[in-house]
């Protein structure tokens, strides 16, 4: 658990728990590009991802973004949540980047069926809910983690930019799922963005054009990945990120037509 702020918003990011993925899994098709990113890698090959999900505290809201992989993996975000002092109970409002199973883990408590967060609206890409509940079958994360949403009336689909206060707003940045969605950060003159997966690691940020495996559509992704990371070094903003290297927060800059990620030092 760690927290930053962007003028009156407190973010908090909340290690769910940490995986090695192979470089060669996560980037297919680079071959030997991957070799530019040795520093990245270790000695099997394997590229670390993190998994977090980041509280948003604006004033009396209290929005989770994201829900991580959930107790099959072990995850530690009641812990993390406990750590900072944020029942279950206090969360207002769950909102998803995407629908995939390492963001929606913790949705329902698996001895009760019942909200793990019960006090809030889940607020769900439609993009995403259109396209997973249309698959015969449905991913199993799907109708574990959001279907019975419907029947508890905590479910709330939204699209296009919605105002969750008056510093925080949905992006739809797709591509790696059709309704990928992020959450800008505007309070002051100040500027954050929790980004889901628009990036993944420090070699797409570093190299936006490869093509991620985990990704919908490999051109939409491209497009949303560069555009975005441009926007956000622009505006220096401070970006929490689900998959780049804990806790999250960092940075993007572009410089001479070349993006990097810098991760922000301990606060």
């Amino acid at each position: 658990m760690e927290r930053r702020t962007v003028g009156n918003v407190e973010v908090i990011a909340l290690a769910d728990m940490q995986q090695a993925y192979p470089a060669t899994a996560v980037f297919p098709g680079a071959g030997a590009a991957l070799d530019r990113f040795a520093a990245y890698i270790d000695a099997e090959g394997k590229i670390l991802l993190n998994f977090a999900a980041f509280l948003l505290i604006d004033g009396s809201r209290r929005i989770l973004v994201d829900t991580g992989w959930g107790p099959e993996f072990s995850g530690q975000l009641p812990d993390e949540l406990a750590a900072c002092g944020v029942a279950a109970s206090a969360v207002d409002t769950v909102i998803f980047t995407h629908l995939h199973g390492d963001h929606t883990g913790w949705n329902f408590d698996r001895a009760t069926s019942r909200p793990y967060f019960p006090n809030a609206r889940y607020l769900v890409p439609k993009g995403d809910f259109d396209h997973y509940s249309a698959q015969t079958p449905p991913p199993a994360s799907f109708t574990r983690d959001i279907a019975p949403l419907a029947k508890t009336g905590q479910l709330e689909l939204i699209e296009g930019e919605v105002s969750l206060t008056p510093s925080l707003t949905t992006l739809p940045t797709p591509g790696h799922t059709p309704g990928h969605t992020s959450v800008m950060i505007a309070s002051g003159r100040e500027h954050g963005c929790v980004l889901g997966d628009v990036v993944v690691t420090r070699i797409d940020a570093e190299e936006p054009a490869l093509d991620m495996s985990f990704d919908w559509d490999h051109a939409i992704a491209r497009r949303t990945r560069e555009s975005l990371v441009a926007r956000l070094a622009q505006e220096r903003a401070l970006v929490g990120a689900s998959h780049l290297p804990a806790p999250g927060f960092g940075h993007f800059a572009v410089r001479g037509g070349r993006s990097r990620w810098d991760p922000a030092p301990p606060p």
